[in-house]
């Protein structure tokens, strides 16, 4: 008998193997020889299927890669109207964990995404539906609960022929503690390849992803630095709401300054909104700063980048 190391997502399993010379001579006393060959056969199928379902899936659904507290796959849909290949990453966690977004606030992990080992892949656009503030009583963060699809924009270098997607993908699973959780997917794309399956899943996934600004409905009327030091520059962001209902705000800056939450400041009708960032050690420039709002109003959202063309 031997080992073998086999790698499913982020677990790592010592499985034996057993090949028929290490198994004839404790068999052979205690089986008939026809029992014999039915078992060597089974194990050898078991053991071939393992193998090759640890590899890419031919299909538009991938396998699911299963963590402690979650799990991913990869989908693919059809083509669009651009000609790109449309697909998701699909992340389900446990009950009561959670997940973060790209930014993911005052605590967190920010998701890691890695696509360089995939073939006939140009380049490649990951979207996030807009996330949910959590508070632990420590820091807020930006997070996402239950089951959380993020849609994929795939320029395809030859259309004739299939996508071989990979992701390697590391993201934090928290509860009452974070857990680096890191996982291996990967999917093969036939060209042409259609699922139902796949199709809804990626369907559904853009309808929550925020959508352009909707002048004079919801969107961003302004952005300005109102005070605070070089160091933790403060601005007001005035937003157009139409309904007049609640919102939440979201508001990014360079990917070297840290935002915090940002709190209605002023307008009468709740429209502006103050946000302070943390530069410390950032290299962007103050006047080359690009500002991303995205703005949730009940079931619309919206995405809107500010700052210098």
């Amino acid at each position: 008998m031997s080992s073998r190391v086999l790698t499913s997502g982020s677990r790592t399993y010592e499985a034996s193997v057993f090949s028929e010379a290490s198994l004839s001579p404790i068999c052979d006393a205690i089986l008939p020889s026809m029992l014999m060959r039915r078992l060597h056969g089974i194990l050898l199928t078991a053991f071939v299927a393992t193998v090759v379902l640890s590899g890419p899936v031919s299909a538009a659904v991938g396998m699911w890669s299963e963590g402690d507290r979650a799990r991913v796959r990869l989908l693919t849909g059809g083509l669009d109207a651009d000609g790109a290949l449309t697909g998701a990453i699909e992340i389900e966690l446990a009950p009561g964990w959670h997940t973060y977004w790209r930014t993911p606030g005052a605590a967190g992990i920010p998701p890691r995404s890695d696509f360089s080992m995939s073939g006939n892949v140009g380049d490649l656009t990951i979207r996030y539906p807009a996330p949910h503030r959590y508070d632990d009583g420590y820091a807020i963060s930006n997070v996402y609960q239950g089951r959380v699809v993020l849609p994929l924009v795939i320029d395809v270098g030859d259309v004739t022929r299939p996508v071989d997607l990979r992701l390697s993908l590391d993201i934090g699973v928290c509860h009452d503690v974070c857990i680096p959780a890191h996982f291996d997917v990967a999917v093969e794309a036939p060209p042409g390849a259609t699922d139902a399956e796949a199709a809804r899943v990626i369907t559904d996934a853009w309808t929550q992803v925020p959508g352009p600004p909707e002048p004079a409905v919801l969107a961003v009327a302004g952005l300005e630095r109102t005070g605070g030091t070089d160091r933790r520059p403060e601005y007001a962001v005035t937003i157009v709401n139409a309904d007049a209902g609640p919102v939440d705000v979201f508001v990014e800056g360079p990917a070297d300054w840290y935002a915090g939450v940002p709190e209605p400041s002023g307008g009468g009708d709740g429209s502006i909104y103050s946000v302070a960032f943390d530069r410390l050690g950032a290299k962007t420039p103050i006047d080359q700063a690009r500002f991303v709002v995205t703005i949730v109003a009940g079931n619309r959202a919206i995405e809107q980048t500010v700052g210098p063309d």
